[in-house]
């Protein structure tokens, strides 16, 4: 039996010539996917997310304060991490959206091996915000989102991005001078590249997104103060800004002045 709005189509449908009632079920079929048509962010629900504390970016807008803030919570709970509200529509942080996304930092106690190890695709951002790899080349969106992909199913093909799916992060480098407030189009873009792959991973495997997301989590690391290859390895501090309770440096390698 066909009810509803449905049946009230097909009722119109019977009598008609074949061409028309052709015509009027393939529009009903399109409006009644237009209509159940699933939030492709839904997988960023927070509903669905736990032990994490939502980043609150009035007190938490820079990556030293992140690193406090983190390295306090994962000393507790090393399957920690913050979750930042965010509207994946327009890619910028909102406090009323029901989606977020997960931010994480550098692992305490930060062992050598945690410092050095190599987590994934790694970002770098300039003065003005613009993604930069390695090379110190501007990437394009389009680019940025096939990085994202390529990392998480690299298997160790390529020794310098990630082993395997479940371990492979997505790294994004700041200056103490960036806002993370202002990193919303990055972060969308990099989100974007995560739901594309778990979109055609859903059509060859037939997975739940359940699955799909336990196999390929999304993971997106915060870190500070690693320079791209073509510059130089030293990072100087002058001798205000050093601090060993304080110490935030990714990198081995530092002179003081």
């Amino acid at each position: 039996m066909i009810s509803g709005k449905w049946g009230f189509l097909y009722l119109h449908a019977v009598g008609k010539p074949d061409g028309q009632m052709s015509k009027l079920i393939t529009f009903s079929l399109l409006l009644l996917f237009a209509c159940t048509k699933v939030d492709r962010y839904n997988l960023f629900k927070i509903e669905s997310f736990d032990k994490f504390e939502f980043l609150d970016l009035e007190k938490v807008n820079d990556i030293r304060t992140f690193n406090k803030k983190f390295w306090r919570a994962d000393s507790i709970d090393n399957d920690f991490t913050f979750v930042a509200k965010f509207d994946f529509v327009k890619g910028d942080f909102s406090n009323h959206s029901d989606k977020g996304l997960k931010l994480e930092g550098l692992p305490f106690p930060c062992l050598e091996y945690d410092c050095n190890r190599r987590y994934g695709q790694k970002f770098y951002l300039s003065n003005n915000y613009e993604v930069l790899n390695d090379d110190n080349e501007i990437l394009s969106d389009d680019q940025i989102k096939e990085l994202v992909k390529v990392n998480i199913l690299n298997y160790g093909k390529d020794p310098s991005l990630s082993d395997e799916p479940r371990e492979a992060a997505t790294e994004v480098y700041l200056k103490p001078v960036h806002r993370i407030e202002k990193l919303g189009h990055v972060f969308k873009v990099i989100a974007d590249g995560y739901v594309d792959l778990i979109e055609k991973k859903k059509i060859e495997t037939k997975w739940t997104v359940e699955k799909l997301t336990y196999e390929f989590p999304f993971r997106l690391h915060l870190r500070q103060n690693m320079i791209p290859n073509d510059s130089p390895k030293i990072i100087e501090l002058e001798g205000d800004d050093w601090d060993v309770k304080d110490f935030e440096i990714d990198t081995t390698m530092v002179r003081m002045k």
